[in-house]
């Protein structure tokens, strides 16, 4: 069976790559520049996105006493991107970040399409499948910043991917292998990341509307070989400070649970995680404990007044771009308006381990002036326990195409 699977698929590349002299394609817009052949075997797109925040922090004189805090503007994200199709089967995506006043290489890969039996096979650097917030697009997400569940995220790293859809996309499959790179474009080590991720969908209704239910669960597994690891998180607001922080001496593996909750309902949506990471220790370790644990939640209900509803995609299992039903600045158009409350919380404290616990009140209130651009207000009330309060008012103006 796998002398047969390995046959079709050196079949399968070498058929794909089959090419032709010279192939036109026509130029239009899709949510940023598009060039397509007149057979859509062929595609190249190219686009970015501008995130830039501004933000006011007014902590208690309990936080003030250990942390240092002050407003501030930054470029959150400045990113430029080509994607596109080659020869109807592969597909490819490169996508650079200037923010910060740094390169950083976010997305390269190659994604082989159509597989028999396989599906998608995807290398390079780019996201693990690991929870619906995470896999969808930072452009996407509902509040300026994801949840608490992220600093159990791993984000992008180097490695290959299968994936899969069934039932007329209604189950997505995602079985991934990585290597801990951190977005530095190169790893050597024996150190590495086994990631699963199931998501279904056992109620889709787009008449009159749009209705849905979507389940998910992943787990991931990660070999440490005795090296540190450490978990550090700030509130729902990235030019805060790191309120949170556990390093782990020497780490043998660690385990990671998660499970995925989004309804839809017309106009309302809610949205729910809940991450558990056991971390089990070397022998050598200085640590009491042969094993710890960390979890995460969070749940954020959402309200498009002016009428619109998440735009959910099968194909990616995540939330995709909105459409107002009126752009801003067409006759009688005003976007769409979005308000959200979210509450999350994040608990590093296990045994004699204490890396703080904190919760978030978040609300926030999303102007989509168009497919392309939104203006985002978040207001976040984080409660460090037995530290104090910190209080964060913070705005995004945001352009991605």
């Amino acid at each position: 069976m796998k002398k047969f699977l390995f046959i079709a698929l050196i079949s399968f590349i070498t058929s794909s790559l089959y090419s032709q002299d010279k192939i036109e394609l026509k130029p239009y817009w899709d949510n940023g520049l598009k060039l397509e052949s007149s057979d859509k075997n062929f595609s190249v797109k190219l686009g970015g996105r501008i995130q830039y925040d501004i933000m006011f922090i007014n902590q208690d004189d309990s936080l003030n006493n250990n942390f240092d805090a002050e407003n501030g503007a930054e470029f959150r994200r400045a990113r430029l991107y080509t994607s596109g199709t080659i020869y109807k089967t592969i597909k490819y995506k490169f996508q650079i970040d200037f923010a910060g006043n740094r390169v950083v290489i976010k997305d390269a890969y190659l994604r082989f399409t159509k597989i028999p039996g396989i599906g998608n096979i995807t290398v390079g650097n780019f996201k693990e499948p690991h929870g619906f917030e995470m896999i969808t697009s930072s452009k996407y997400i509902t509040m300026m910043e994801r949840s608490l569940t992220n600093p159990f995220d791993n984000d992008r790293n180097l490695g290959f991917m299968l994936n899969n859809s069934f039932l007329y996309k209604r189950l997505s499959l995602f079985v991934g292998y990585f290597y801990p790179s951190s977005n530095e474009g190169k790893y050597s080590g024996g150190n590495y990341n086994l990631t699963f991720r199931v998501a279904g969908i056992p109620y889709y209704n787009n008449e009159e509307g749009l209705k849905v239910v979507h389940l998910g669960i992943g787990f991931t597994h990660e070999e440490h070989n005795g090296e540190e690891v450490s978990y550090s998180s700030r509130p729902e607001a990235h030019l805060a400070p790191k309120y949170l922080k556990v390093n782990i001496d020497k780490t043998k593996n660690l385990n990671e649970i998660n499970g995925e909750l989004v309804l839809i309902y017309n106009s309302l949506s809610f949205q729910s995680e809940y991450t558990y990471t056991g971390v089990k220790t070397s022998t050598n370790s200085a640590l009491q404990e042969s094993g710890y644990g960390f979890y995460s939640f969070f749940g954020t209900l959402s309200w498009f007044i002016t009428g619109e509803h998440k735009n959910y995609s099968k194909k990616k299992s995540a939330f995709d771009r909105l459409s107002p039903k009126k752009n801003f600045g067409t006759k009688g158009g005003f976007g769409a308006l979005e308000i959200a409350l979210r509450y999350s919380v994040l608990n590093l404290n296990d045994q004699d381990l204490n890396g703080g616990k904190m919760n978030n009140f978040t609300a926030g209130v999303n102007w989509y002036l168009n497919p392309a651009t939104k203006i985002a207000f978040n207001y976040v009330r984080s409660n460090i326990y037995e530290l104090g309060i910190s209080n964060i008012y913070q705005m995004r103006f945001q352009i991605a195409f």
